[in-house]
């Protein structure tokens, strides 16, 4: 499936796209079928899902004013970018058992995946961080730089990400057509890939789990601190309470669940076998390959729910459920009081009357 040509490239198979997809004894690619509906279900779910937080961040004045919403808002977008464009992509391999697009579009596909866990994963570590600093000083946000701040804060994951993963391809990287599989195929120098794993996922993903350890060390200390001063009830206390379920939900989600394919995926890169002293990678089954994609395309669809857990967001939902139910109420009260008080209306209504009770 894969070997080395000469001493500075290793032979490796598209992320996610090509990853043992595509077996010889089945190019229709007919068994997969039933993965590909999953895929497309979870695409969709995870489109709507954070659609339907971004419009209800956005319509809410009092949501949208809040920082730690804005940043809510910058981890939805990165998520969109898997149900929008890389699982079309996948599925669409998954269903025709090869590569239909040119290389270029290979190559885009695997920056973007890359990107994508890159700048996915800072933006959950700078609302961790956002939210250490709120529960060191609860106003620290309210000031009148809160604006140029929250720029700064969410434009930071992208730039990172997309200059850690960039450079990486550009000089490690390059896509080639494989006319015997029917499968885009990438060429990575040596180590070059091992290093956009470690960096695109593993660096921030630890960044993400220390300040997650450093939130919930920080609450514990606020809390026995206020319970020996016996403080009481205190505005701040049900904050900082959301604030630890965000947090430690969030890291979570977006950690353990990508977690698997990274591991699966390091394997295929140095585990090797000697095969007439030629050193290729050992290759995960089918099954595994396919396992940890699902697990992955989970990501982008639970992270939404993790945001529940602020009760201003929650309630920005309930608020606008019940508002769109008394407006529909309201319209059927109107409606029923303008056929009651239209005397067009009730003569007519008399006349059907009369009328019924004569054939009667």
């Amino acid at each position: 499936m894969s070997g080395h040509h000469g001493h500075t490239w290793q032979l490796q198979n598209s992320t996610l796209l090509t990853q043992s997809l595509v077996p010889e004894r089945n190019p229709h690619h007919s068994d997969h079928l039933g993965l590909c509906i999953v895929h497309i279900l979870m695409a969709l779910w995870a489109c709507l899902a954070n659609c339907s937080q971004i419009v209800n961040v956005a319509l809410s004045p009092s949501l949208r004013h809040q920082p730690k919403n804005i940043l809510v808002l910058n981890v939805c977008i990165t998520d969109l970018i898997i149900g929008a464009f890389l699982c079309p992509l996948y599925s669409d391999s998954l269903m025709q058992g090869t590569w239909r697009h040119d290389v270029d579009t290979c190559i885009v596909y695997e920056v973007i995946f890359y990107a994508q866990v890159s700048i996915s994963t800072l933006s959950v570590l700078v609302l961790i961080v956002e939210r250490f600093y709120y529960l060191l000083t609860p106003r620290m946000m309210d000031g009148s730089g809160k604006n140029c701040v929250t720029t700064v804060l969410t434009a930071l994951p992208w730039v990172i990400g997309s200059a850690l993963v960039v450079p990486m391809f550009l000089n490690g990287a390059r896509a080639s057509f494989n006319e015997g599989t029917r499968s885009c195929q990438i060429l990575w120098k040596k180590k070059f890939q091992a290093v956009t794993v470690f960096v695109s996922f593993f660096c921030p993903a630890f960044l993400v789990l220390s300040m997650t350890a450093a939130v919930v060390m920080l609450y514990v200390i606020f809390s026995v601190i206020a319970k020996r001063r016996d403080l009481g009830p205190y505005p701040d206390r049900f904050l900082m309470r959301d604030s630890l379920r965000v947090v430690l939900l969030s890291s979570f989600v977006c950690v353990f669940l990508q977690f698997p394919f990274f591991i699966v995926l390091l394997m295929e890169i140095f585990c090797q076998r000697d095969i007439s002293n030629n050193y290729e990678p050992c290759g995960q089954s089918e099954y595994t390959w396919a396992v940890v994609a699902v697990i992955t395309m989970l990501k982008p669809g639970l992270m939404p729910l993790t945001w529940l857990a602020y009760t201003d967001i929650r309630s920005g939902f309930q608020v606008r459920n019940w508002s769109l139910w008394s407006v529909r109420r309201r319209q059927a009260r109107r409606q029923n009081s303008t056929e009651n008080s239209d005397p067009c209306f009730n003569s007519t209504s008399r006349l059907h009357r009369t009328v019924a009770s004569t054939a009667m």
